[in-house]
C-alpha cells in the first residue's frame, strides 16, 4: 500500500510540474524578444523564473529517487523536454541551469536514508540549514515542501521508502 501511495503521489507531483512548465512555455512562446527581455529584467519575472527553476529541481530530485514506473518515466521525459524548450526560448536572455548542472545525488547508505527528504527522498545532510525544514520528525527540502503544499495537498507526506534506481 505504501509503495502504491508513493507512486501515485510522485506521479501527481510530476504531472503538476509538467503542467507548470507547459504553462510557462505557452506564455513565453508568443511574445517578442523585447517583451521577453522586459520580463526577464523585471524583479517579478526573475522571481518567477527562479521559482520555476526550483520546481524543475523538485522534479529532478523525485526522478533521482528511483521510481521507474512507465507513466513516471514518460512524464519525466516530457518535463525534460519542456525544460529544454523553455531554456531555448530564454537563451541569451537569462542563464537557466541545465539538468546536468543540478548535481543532484541520492543517499546509498541505509543509515542515512532517514535523513532524506520526505518528498523527493534525496539526502539532506549537506544542504544549507535554511533550505530544509522538519515537520512531524520528517525532513524536507523547502522547495519540495512548498511545491507539495501549494500544488498537491495541504499535508506533507512521508514518502521515505528506498527505491531501485534514478531516472537521471
Amino acid at each position: 500500500k505504501q509503495w502504491y501511495q508513493r507512486r501515485v503521489r510522485g506521479s501527481k507531483c510530476l504531472s503538476l510540474v509538467l503542467a507548470t512548465l507547459i504553462a510557462c512555455q505557452s506564455a513565453l512562446t508568443g511574445p517578442s524578444s523585447s517583451v521577453l527581455r522586459d520580463v526577464v529584467e523585471s524583479e517579478r519575472g526573475r522571481e518567477y523564473l527562479c521559482c520555476l527553476t526550483e520546481v524543475f529541481k523538485v522534479a529532478c530530485r523525485i526522478s533521482r529517487s528511483g521510481c521507474h514506473e512507465d507513466g513516471v518515466v514518460e512524464i519525466f521525459k516530457e518535463i525534460k523536454h519542456s525544460w529544454t524548450l523553455v531554456s531555448e526560448v530564454l537563451d541569451g536572455l537569462i542563464d537557466l541551469p541545465t539538468i546536468r548542472e543540478f548535481n543532484i545525488a541520492g543517499s546509498s547508505n541505509e543509515e542515512e536514508w532517514a535523513r532524506n527528504c520526505g518528498i523527493c527522498l534525496l539526502d539532506t545532510t549537506n544542504e544549507p540549514e535554511n533550505s530544509m525544514l522538519q515537520y512531524n520528525r520528517v525532513i524536507y527540502h523547502v522547495t519540495c515542501a512548498n511545491f507539495w503544499l501549494n500544488s498537491i495537498d495541504d499535508m506533507l507526506p512521508n514518502l521515505n521508502q528506498k527505491l531501485d534506481r534514478p531516472l537521471l
